[in-house]
């Protein structure tokens, strides 16, 4: 129900005092209080009645009408029956806030506004239930998401989308840009507290909810992103359709891939087992992928429980109907996927770790493609090895493809964590703690070295040292780890520690 159309009832002759560009607010529920501040009580939307047995004193109006704003209530009526009018202090502060305030007779209750508030509501209510009622069994006839959205998005008067929280367009009521959508899902990762209010620019504004997803985290959730307008209900009752209706559908596809994801990892394991590769075939026939087609591998890891790194890496690998092969392989997460899907996955990859929180981790490995099913053995080594690699990675979202390391990394990714520290550590260690002790620069001097393929000139210029000093850090580089860079063997040792992450 509008505030407009609640005034404009003869039978209730209230008068409006303050606020008439704000008459199209819609009331959302009826709120009686004698409280000096009931902020606590108030939700947003409400109209709230007061008797005014609250005022002592003319600076009481300004904090009663403070508190309502702050709640972002629609609208104030004010009863005669305790002062005999409604003071000017009052009026003063509603215009202040941009309150609507109205005068309630003395011979009007306020039972009779609410329940008139009620009955309007009731009416709503049964109109809100058949259209749900419609929308089900759409759905449940085989209608999609994509065709149902927009048709009830303009019923409603509203513009709104369904995205994922990668920020890849589920629906909506037309085409949303790739920026917008990037930031509408970083706020929906980011929120304290769902609704949350985005603005993209000055002149656009949103609100966004939830929408549903399994395991309840936002990193595999949906959320609804409805376009506000000027002058109407930013969270109209009806938005709570959209939102069943994005949730009846995602609850569709959660258990469709719960199916799907065993014939996943049955093709998973045939890769890391010695199946021939007619049988490998069989089981991508199976999972609804081209045998004859370019197939990457992806190996994942997530912070959390493990169906949500299931979850994460499904909507990495692939939007919604498209073919994918997700599921678990020991610890680790894997899919077989078209080559194409992974051509923008950093950038995916790359909103999400918004929504990871101060020690989540996301590490992605990504193979070449895969000619055929015989190579897919191949690729998925090199994703597991490229995983390792940004596991490596200090950063807490990490992608990375093979085609991006150079042969030695691959070989460092397929070398245990902990072998990886002590080589780097029986190295790097003397050396590290010798320049925390003398405030030296003997690690970075041996990588510019190393760098400068061993030529002293070269390295000294770099360094903006003469030769003689370079000389000496060499050759206290070489006293304190007994090495010899004059070795081949111990300049490739140490390049290779160099290139070991620390902590990786």
């Amino acid at each position: 129900m509008r505030l407009r159309d609640m005034l404009d009832r003869p039978t209730l002759g209230l008068r409006l005092l303050a606020g008439d560009e704000h008459l199209d607010r819609p009331i959302r529920r009826v709120f009686t209080t004698d409280l000096l501040d009931p902020g606590r009580y108030l939700t947003g939307g409400e109209l709230v009645l007061t008797g005014l047995m609250w005022r002592r004193t003319p600076a009481d109006s300004e904090r009663f009408v403070a508190a309502l704003a702050a709640a972002e209530v629609s609208a104030l009526g004010a009863g005669d029956a305790a002062l005999g009018s409604v003071p000017a202090d009052l009026i003063a502060a509603c215009e202040r806030h941009s309150l609507p305030l109205f005068e309630v007779p003395v011979e009007v209750s306020f039972r009779t506004i609410t329940d008139e508030v009620g009955a309007e509501r009731a009416s709503g209510l049964a109109t809100v239930l058949g259209r749900h009622r419609d929308l089900i069994a759409a759905m449940a006839g085989g209608d999609r998401l994509a065709d149902l959205l927009p048709r009830v998005a303009s019923e409603l008067g509203m513009a709104c989308w369904v995205l994922a929280a990668t920020g890849r367009l589920v629906a909506g009521v037309d085409e949303l840009a790739g920026d917008d959508r990037t930031l509408l899902a970083r706020a929906f990762l980011t929120a304290d507290r769902l609704p949350h209010h985005a603005a993209l620019g000055r002149r656009r504004r949103f609100t966004v909810l939830s929408a549903g997803g399994r395991p309840e985290h936002r990193l595999a959730g949906w959320f609804l992103a409805v376009e506000e307008t000027a002058g109407a209900d930013p969270l109209p009752e009806a938005v709570e359709e959209l939102v069943a209706l994005a949730a009846l559908e995602r609850a569709q596809l959660d258990e469709a891939r719960r199916v799907e994801r065993r014939l996943a990892e049955h093709l998973l394991r045939s890769l890391s087992s010695t199946v021939d590769d007619a049988e490998v075939e069989s089981r991508l026939v199976a999972c609804g992928l081209e045998p004859d087609s370019p197939l990457r591998a992806i190996v994942a890891t997530v912070s959390g429980p493990p169906e949500l790194a299931v979850a994460v890496v499904e909507e990495l690998a692939r939007p919604p109907y498209s073919v994918a092969a997700v599921g678990r392989l020991g610890d680790e997460v894997a899919a077989v996927v078209p080559a194409a899907v992974a051509e923008d996955l950093a950038d995916r990859v790359r909103v999400l770790e918004a929504g990871l929180g101060p020690r989540g981790r996301l590490a992605v490995g990504v193979s070449d493609p895969a000619v055929n099913a015989g190579a897919l053995r191949g690729a998925l080594d090199e994703a597991r090895h490229a995983h390792g690699y940004a596991v490596a990675q200090p950063a807490p979202a990490v992608v990375v493809p093979s085609a991006d390391l150079a042969s030695h990394l691959l070989l460092l990714a397929g070398v245990p964590a902990a072998a990886r520290r002590t080589f780097r550590d029986r190295l790097l260690g003397p050396l590290e703690e010798y320049d925390r002790t003398h405030g030296a620069d003997l690690v970075h001097t041996l990588e510019e070295f190393l760098g400068c393929s061993g030529s002293w000139t070269r390295c000294a210029q770099g360094l903006h040292v003469h030769v003689n000093t370079l000389r000496y850090r060499i050759g206290r580089i070489e006293e304190l780890t007994g090495r010899d860079l004059n070795s081949f063997a111990d300049r490739v040792d140490f390049f290779l520690a160099l290139r070991i992450v620390r902590g990786g």
